[in-house]
């Protein structure tokens, strides 16, 4: 991937950096629309602190933010999955990806978009179930003040749902591949993602995993790095009595130092997404393209359709694979 960087990281960067500057225009224009209510609630000389009324319409304009912004985090990670597997698909054909062409790939995002939210919906079932039963236990509990064997088996049920939800997820973790390898629909990337990883579980387990601990600890080592930034503020000691809390220099000043190692974690942390999330879809892209290799003989159509220029390698006729 040495000769892809521009087209990988590129387009992941500009698509989160659209995400960053969307979010921050949606935060301002939250404050300011809620400008006067939050100046009161933080002014120490203003007169009464805001109505419930008004911290009622604060906690809902930045709900509604909040909100729009955990769907348009949806919507980055489909665009961001659809470039790092058309990088991983042109250099498995060993053709360049251009900044330009990855970014125009992304459009295909509302398939991919599809398949996360259903492969989520899927795996969310059983977690949904074992919470549902959950509740039953203990209103069982808090009414007759006896929930029987159930409560001592909880934790037995807890494991073997994580156990479920984490089989069915790796089942389904190569769909994005298939759909933009080979054009498939939401479902019928996701019954190919089964097929593919049938008797090769644990293997892709692995892999997924490796790849998510790496992120990891890149993750957690720069958040031990940033951290250095923060002041702590537990040995502040602030004469208040005439300035008001926020009015004191020492504050102020901490203040600032809060304010400087935020804005340091929040780049820091982009970086630590995009690098995370590439190495993520990269590794299934990959994944996807050694079980079909190992399965299928995908080298040798690769081999055909470079010498053809064809447009990419499709699946091949389901007969015979199972469903």
């Amino acid at each position: 991937m040495r000769r892809y960087p521009g087209g990988l990281f590129g387009v992941a960067g500009v698509i989160y950096g659209v995400y960053a500057v969307v979010g921050a225009g949606a935060l301002f224009a939250g404050w300011y629309a809620q400008r006067d209510t939050i100046d009161r609630l933080f002014d120490s000389s203003a007169d009464g602190l805001p109505s419930s009324s008004e911290l009622t319409a604060v906690v809902a304009s930045f709900g509604l933010i909040w909100g729009t912004l955990m769907v348009l985090a949806l919507v980055v990670n489909a665009a961001v999955a659809v470039a790092c597997t058309t990088v991983t698909r042109e250099a498995v054909l060993g053709r360049p990806a251009r900044f330009g062409q990855v970014l125009r790939s992304v459009k295909r995002f509302p398939a991919v978009l599809g398949i996360q939210l259903l492969s989520g919906l899927i795996v969310a079932i059983p977690v949904a179930l074992m919470a549902l039963f959950m509740v039953l236990t203990m209103v069982a509990l808090l009414s007759r003040g006896d929930a029987g064997p159930w409560l001592v088996l909880m934790p037995f049920l807890f494991l073997g749902v994580a156990a479920l939800a984490v089989w069915l997820g790796i089942r389904l973790a190569l769909a994005t591949p298939a759909a933009v390898f080979e054009g498939q629909r939401p479902v019928g990337a996701l019954r190919r993602s089964v097929r593919l990883v049938r008797d090769n579980w644990w293997r892709t387990f692995g892999l997924l995993l490796l790849a998510a601990l790496m992120a990891m600890g890149l993750s957690l080592a720069l958040q031990i790095l940033t951290g250095a930034f923060q002041s702590p503020a537990d040995s502040l000691v602030v004469d208040n009595t005439d300035t008001g809390w926020f009015g004191s220099a020492e504050v102020r000043a901490l203040l600032a130092d809060i304010l400087v190692g935020s804005v340091i974690g929040l780049l820091v942390g982009s970086v630590v997404q995009i690098v995370g999330m590439t190495l993520t879809h990269l590794t299934a892209a990959l994944v996807y393209v050694d079980l079909r290799i190992r399965k299928e003989g995908l080298a040798d159509a690769l081999i055909g359709e470079v010498g053809q220029g064809a447009p990419g390698p499709q699946a091949p006729p389901a007969t015979g694979q199972g469903g």
